[in-house]
């Protein structure tokens, strides 16, 4: 179930789903696993929702935050959500002309993020889209139409596409070129039943926040607290998926926690997390800008712990082998 579940999931920078056997086998060594259902994970930083995703399936109460809309609207629609599916007549309903329709998207991103006749679909769809379960069916479907590791880029290939000068084109957007030449409703279609995928009971009222950080620890309980923040001295998610965000009315500034001196936010995030008995820390080395011992270091500071290193390919597209060679993602395990 695990891997059909991670269907329903964005592609997205710094996801987690081929880590989330080594994180909760982490986890299973202080908590055993019988203990499950009797236990709460709270995710700080819900990103992709990869994790908290898992978590559920694991049999967790889930509560989760993120200040970005686009991982909001993820989590309502798979860790809240446990029993309304999309149907044929959910996607129907996309195209009925709406008065609503600002037609934002045609007038910002067009041809540059998206061709004009998925811009007026977009716009129309969007603003018939009132629950988050049809937002995200939308995000499932722009993703299709345009790589993840390039989704702000105007550079990619929707210029020359538009245009008729398809010789321009590297030869690395084919699958998304197909996407885009493919029926509107045959991608909702697919996308639609990938997202049913994830929606799932596991017994429990999860919960998905909107909140800074700090409010948000101040305010929840958990047995397990993970944190996967922004990595330090690496590409911002505010600017990589901007487009996003203008779309769904939050756009915003650059996170801090992406800064080159971003580590120093996730001490001020542990010093509110000592009520958690366990933390699991989720960072990575941004191409050797960022030191494990460091971390450690800083982690150490408020109660023992143990680390993993992974070698960690992503972006493939987009960084040098040498930049892929010397990727580390870390995990950071943290208790009393």
């Amino acid at each position: 179930m695990a891997l059909k579940m991670f269907d329903a999931l964005l592609p997205y920078f710094g996801g987690k789903r081929k880590l989330c056997p080594v994180i909760f086998g982490l986890i299973s060594k202080h908590i055993p696993r019988e203990n499950w259902q009797s236990s709460v994970f709270v995710d700080a930083f819900l990103g992709s929702a990869a994790v908290s995703l898992y978590a559920k399936v694991q049999g967790f109460r889930v509560i989760a935050n993120d200040i970005a809309e686009r991982s909001v609207i993820a989590g309502k629609a798979l860790l809240e959500n446990s029993d309304t599916r999309l149907t044929d007549e959910d996607v129907y309903k996309l195209f009925l002309a709406n008065q609503e329709n600002k037609h934002l998207i045609e007038k910002a991103f067009c041809p540059d993020v998206f061709t004009r006749r998925h811009a007026i679909f977009l716009d129309n769809a969007f603003a018939n889209a009132k629950r988050p379960l049809d937002q995200y069916l939308l995000l499932k479907f722009s993703f299709r139409l345009r790589p993840f590791s390039k989704y702000s880029s105007p550079n990619a290939f929707n210029r020359p596409f538009e245009e008729g000068r398809f010789d321009e084109i590297k030869p690395t957007y084919t699958k998304h070129i197909q996407d885009n030449l493919a029926s509107i409703l045959d991608i909702l279609k697919i996308e639609k039943a990938r997202v049913n995928a994830g929606v799932f009971s596991n017994g429990f009222r999860n919960e998905v926040h909107k909140r800074d950080v700090f409010d948000f620890l101040r305010e929840v309980n958990g047995n397990v607290l993970y944190l996967d923040p922004p990595y330090a001295g690496t590409l911002a998610y505010e600017n990589e998926y901007r487009v996003l965000d203008v779309i769904l009315g939050d756009d915003k500034a650059k996170s801090r926690f992406s800064s080159e001196g971003g580590m120093k936010f996730l001490e001020e995030v542990l010093s509110e997390a000592d009520k958690f008995p366990l933390w699991v820390i989720s960072f990575g080395n941004a191409g050797g800008k960022n030191d494990l011992n460091k971390l450690v270091e800083m982690v150490s500071r408020f109660r023992k712990c143990a680390t993993r290193e992974f070698m960690y390919r992503h972006c493939e597209a987009m960084a040098t082998e040498k930049h892929k060679e010397q990727c580390r993602e870390w995990l950071v395990i943290g208790w009393k």
